[in-house]
């Protein structure tokens, strides 16, 4: 039991979470915390032949795990398992053996296959916005003057969840 209990561990801290505490509520994770622990679950379970659909998982990640996060995506795939990920991370993209680009207005927009292949293709292509940011064709101008600010809230002590006594 102790066994399955430490491995239980080692798999939510694969994904990037070994600073959650075991008395965490389960109602004070983000989604992309949510989405990880069912990662280190299916990982534990070691299910087959599964599809996992995945809605940005690495929403609320240090990019310093990042590649752990890669590193589990993996391993489930190598284990026989399917996975379509919805993320516009660009080293997770990177990784990613297919992609598909929605555009130019998905959601409800409605949008349109603007790209299906790899990533080195995808940079390569005309209609995808994704690939002009990418390649760096376009760009988000940082404003030349930024906004002043006047108001302003002050918090000091605050200790909860990932929140260890601010100053």
């Amino acid at each position: 039991m102790l066994k399955e209990i430490v491995n239980r561990l080692q798999y939510l801290n694969d994904v990037g979470l070994g600073y959650l505490t075991l008395n965490r509520l389960s109602n004070t994770l983000s989604g992309g915390e949510s989405q990880r622990i069912n990662l280190a679950t299916s990982l534990g379970s070691s299910l087959v032949g599964s599809m996992y659909i995945l809605d940005e998982p690495s929403i609320g990640l240090h990019p310093r795990d990042t590649q752990r996060l890669i590193a589990v995506l993996k391993s489930l795939q190598k284990a026989g398992n399917t996975l379509i990920v919805v993320e516009h991370d660009e080293e997770i993209m990177r990784s990613a053996d297919h992609l598909i680009d929605i555009g130019p207005k998905a959601g409800s927009g409605g949008g349109e296959v603007v790209f299906d292949g790899t990533f080195d293709a995808l940079n390569q292509s005309e209609k995808s916005i994704t690939a002009r940011y990418l390649t760096g064709k376009e760009f988000i101008h940082v404003p030349s003057r930024r906004r002043t600010w006047t108001n302003s809230v002050n918090i000091k002590g605050a200790r909860e969840n990932n929140l260890k006594t601010l100053m």
